[in-house]
């Protein structure tokens, strides 16, 4: 139950960091594309260099969203694999406690009524 409800939590948090992967490689073509399309003086040529083409923003904006997923799936990587450590470690002591009660009577060293 506890596994199923952290899968289900991991997968949320993929769609999540697919969702903001898009959001932000949207917003950095879009901002890319406002700059090139912003009207450059000679002497402002000069400064900042050629203005961006519309390749050049699609590129810039798949390159954030790319580094966007990039990051955020090793965020939920690691949550994953902390959240699938802590339920392991509780199942290992509930397995433990369990072997404690069980193994006198199944090794034979204590019998049932006793």
């Amino acid at each position: 139950m506890v596994r199923r409800a952290l899968c289900w939590a991991q997968l949320a948090l993929a769609v999540g960091v697919v969702l903001a992967a898009v959001v932000v490689g949207h917003l950095v073509q879009s901002q890319v594309v406002a700059r090139a399309a912003a009207p450059v003086t000679p002497e402002l040529q000069e400064i900042v260099g050629p203005s961006v083409t519309g390749g050049g923003a699609i590129g810039d904006g798949s390159l954030a969203a790319l580094g966007t997923l990039l990051v955020g799936w090793t965020l939920v990587a690691c949550a994953g694999t902390a959240g699938r450590r802590r339920i392991d470690e509780w199942e290992s002591a509930r397995w433990a406690a369990g072997w404690a009660r069980v193994e006198p009577v199944w090794s034979g060293r204590v019998t049932e009524g006793s």
